[in-house]
């Protein structure tokens, strides 16, 4: 298409016949684009994914192992981040550092006997903000040595982030009609004996799948071993529900877990018990 150019200052007017004509019908300037509803909604984020590592007991007894991108969610992170690394568990071979626990070895459990590990995940939690709703700044749990009693913890414990143990309390009889009950360690921090640690640098953590669901003994402290808690199958997508499964080999779906071996309460459930 000829455009029409205008004479420079100082130059010689155009000769008629070396104008270039218009053209019939000019070209349709377009109007600038008016924002819509849609254009003022925020752009939708991809889902943030985290590296998960697995290892289990196959059928026959040899171990596997996998490494997994899976989404950054309470869901996912939950199964991989109960214990940081250094805590220590009493097997049937003696004390053995939560890193160095294989699928196969016998842990024990609140009510002392051993119990087999059918699984062992792990995942790096990193400073920084987490994927959860509120965005909070990523933390662990620190039970100070004797924060609940003589030798309960022995030395220091790190829990991870949404890390149960088990409570014993004759205030749970009276308010919920349990003798124990698994619940957040988050609801114990006084900022004292209980203390929310912000990690400066990455930290490795750890969660485990025992043949039956348990409270470990970790350091004179009982943690709940990992159970995605029951009839999670119905509130939770289908094609995520097959992802998740998916890091669980040793088992053919969640009923494989079993039944929880104690109720499980709230944090705003377990600050109220002690109000």
């Amino acid at each position: 298409m000829s455009y029409l150019h205008r004479a420079s200052v100082g130059s010689a007017p155009a000769e008629a016949d070396t104008v270039a004509p218009l053209p019939a019908r000019l070209p349709r300037i377009k109007s600038p684009h008016l924002p819509t509803e849609a254009d003022r909604r925020p752009p939708r984020s991809m889902p943030l994914t985290r590296r998960y590592e697995a290892m289990w007991l196959c059928r026959n007894g040899d171990i596997d192992s996998t490494v997994r991108i899976a989404p950054a969610t309470p869901l996912f992170e939950e199964a991989f981040s109960a214990l940081a690394r250094g805590a220590v568990l009493q097997s049937d071979m003696g004390p053995v550092a939560v890193e160095d626990v294989v699928p196969g070895m016998r842990v024990l459990v609140a009510d002392g006997s051993f119990v087999a590990v059918t699984w062992v995940g792990s995942m790096t939690l990193y400073p920084g903000h987490s994927p959860e709703p509120d965005d909070k700044p990523v933390t662990l749990t620190r039970i100070t040595a004797d924060a609940f009693g003589a030798g309960r913890p022995m030395p220091d414990l790190v829990l991870g982030p949404r890390a149960r143990i088990c409570l014993r309390d004759s205030r749970l009889q009276g308010q919920f009609g349990l003798d124990a009950a698994f619940v957040p360690a988050r609801a114990f921090v006084d900022g004292v004996s209980v203390i929310e640690v912000t990690p400066a640098a990455p930290v490795s953590a750890y969660h485990l799948v025992l043949e039956r669901q348990a409270a470990i003994r970790v350091m004179g402290i009982e943690v709940e071993s990992y159970h995605p808690g029951e009839g999670i199958e119905g509130m939770i997508d289908p094609r995520m529900l097959s992802l998740f499964e998916g890091l669980f080999p040793q088992m053919h779906g969640l009923s494989g877990f079993g039944p929880l071996a104690h109720q499980r309460l709230t944090r705003f459930e377990v600050e109220h018990l002690f109000d």
